[in-house]
Formats: structure tokens, C-alpha cells, sequence
């Protein structure tokens, strides 16, 4: 179950409430081969961008689980956090374009890379490989991203600018709701000849 719908649908919404709806928030496997119910969805911000390359926020808050050191990670890409999908120089954008099927993977690399999570780029990119693979991404181009964000993409990991939210209906900067040094997300890689807890 790789990507997961974190919002709320309209029919909770109308039948419990508000706050109940937050608190179960329903989760809608929107991986390759199911139906998708819910959309992972973003809104293109107009004014804003980031050498030159157009920002979006997400609207629609969704996670990713995959196993990580032989534990299921969850990572809650949330509501109001400003991407710019896949940071692709326009020189290759004949080969592949920011904004494509590799889009929830690019946002959750965005993600991860603004978190800056100390020793954590390289399980960073491999989540991005493996989030593109579960998108649906085919082989030669999500080879090819991977190993551009691990050759170029070092000097944008943990950037503080980039760390940054927008009021979703207005497109106002907003305060981040958490720090994002607060977020620890990758678990310690087992010490070798020990497997990791179940």
C-alpha cells in the first residue's frame, strides 16, 4: 500500500463532523493498479518560483509507506507544503519533464529533502526510486531521475528556504505548522549482523 490519501472525503465530512474527520482521517490506497478514489491533488501558485521553475501546494495532504531497514515507514507529505515536483534542469526537459507520473514520488522527495533529516539523503533518494517504481514510473526514467538527484542533488538537501507552506485557498505564506527539525522519519540502520525490530 504505498501511497495513501490522507483528506478527508466530503460524505464523513457532512456526517460526523468536522473534528471526528480529522481525528480517523480516512486513508485511500491510490497506488498503480487500484482504483483511485481520491486524487492526490496540487494547485499551481502563480506567483511563486524558485529559479525559475513554478511552485505548486499541496492540496490534498496523502503519505507513503514502504519498508525501511526491514521497517514499514509511513511519511505524511501534508497540507499546504510548496513543491516544485521534479527540480529537472531545462536542458534535459526533452528527456523528462518536472510535472509527470513521477509527480507523488518528486513531491515526496521534495518533502524529505526540506525535513534535511541528518544521514538520511541517500534512504531519501531510494525512497524516490521506490516511490516512482509504485507510480508507475518506467524503468529507464526512473533510473535516470535517481541517479540525477544522486549526483546533483546534494547541495538542495536540508535547505531552509525550502521549508516552506502556503495557505492552501489564499496562497499566502503561512507559518510552518512543526518544525521541520522536529521530524525524524528514517529509522537507524541496524548495526550489521542484527535484523531490525519487528
Amino acid at each position: 500500500m504505498p501511497f495513501v490519501d490522507m483528506s478527508p472525503r466530503v460524505t464523513d465530512l457532512e456526517s460526523s463532523g468536522l473534528e471526528s474527520v480529522q481525528a480517523k482521517r480516512a486513508a485511500t490506497h491510490v497506488g498503480r493498479g487500484e482504483v483511485r478514489r481520491h486524487l492526490i491533488a496540487v494547485a499551481i501558485l502563480s506567483d511563486m518560483e524558485k529559479q525559475g521553475r513554478t511552485l505548486a501546494v499541496v492540496t490534498r495532504p496523502y503519505a507513503y509507506v514502504h519498508p525501511v531497514h526491514g521497517i514499514e515507514v509511513t511519511v505524511e507529505v501534508p497540507l499546504g507544503f510548496v513543491t516544485d515536483f521534479a527540480s529537472i534542469p531545462s536542458i534535459f526537459h526533452f528527456i523528462v519533464q518536472p510535472f509527470g507520473r513521477h509527480a507523488p514520488a518528486a513531491v515526496l522527495h521534495d518533502y524529505l529533502y526540506a525535513i534535511g533529516q541528518e544521514k538520511a539523503r541517500r534512504l531519501a533518494d531510494r525512497l524516490f526510486l521506490n516511490a516512482m517504481k509504485d507510480a508507475g514510473v518506467p524503468g529507464f526514467r526512473r533510473s535516470l531521475m535517481y541517479r540525477m538527484v544522486r549526483l546533483f542533488g546534494g547541495g538542495g538537501y536540508g535547505l531552509k528556504d525550502d521549508w516552506k507552506f502556503v495557505d492552501t485557498e489564499s496562497g499566502d505564506p503561512v507559518e510552518a505548522p512543526y518544525s521541520n527539525g522536529d521530524i525524524t522519519w528514517a529509522p537507524p540502520k541496524p548495526k550489521r549482523g542484527k535484523k531490525a525490530a519487528p
